[in-house]
């Protein structure tokens, strides 16, 4: 009897999903909410609220630049994009989907910077990727590139 208890608890167990793994509505509000903060801490130039978006162990991949891994990285690479001048980022998210603790967030993009050449304006397309941590939804992965051609340095 034992063990048909056993066997019976691991099938109930094995079958179906697990409620608390489903992702929701909520689950997209608040990645939608992630990424309203860190649009406002970019234009505001905080970096260590930017930061606060982002996995400890995240991976980001900025068009043209290697790949940059962890928060320590990250930050170095938000301080010198900020102290370089970019600015007034706007993000039009397209689509937030998701499944368990792991979902997407894709749209567009648009960015005051300075580029070699010429042109103040940047715009393109980005994917993040992002991992459910203790009921808070953050940037594991993420990677942008500009619809715009890369212009050769003089």
């Amino acid at each position: 009897l034992l063990f048909l208890v056993a066997v019976v608890s691991l099938a109930a167990a094995c079958s179906g999903s697990n409620p608390g793994q489903e992702f929701t509505m909520k689950d997209q509000a608040s990645i939608r909410e992630r990424s309203d903060a860190f649009v406002k801490a970019f234009n505001a130039r905080e970096v260590d609220n930017i930061l606060g978006v982002y996995a400890e162990t995240s991976v980001f991949m900025p068009p043209n630049e290697p790949v940059i891994r962890g928060k320590q990285a990250l930050k170095t690479f938000f301080d010198d994009l900020l102290k370089n001048g970019a600015s007034d980022l706007r993000l039009n998210v397209g689509e937030v989907s998701g499944s368990g603790p792991l979902a997407y967030q894709s749209g567009t993009y648009e960015l005051e910077v300075k580029r070699p050449g010429g042109g103040n304006r940047d715009r393109g397309k980005y994917l993040f990727v992002l991992r459910k941590f203790n009921d808070t939804w953050r940037y594991e992965y993420s990677v942008w590139n500009s619809d715009l051609p890369v212009t050769a340095n003089p």
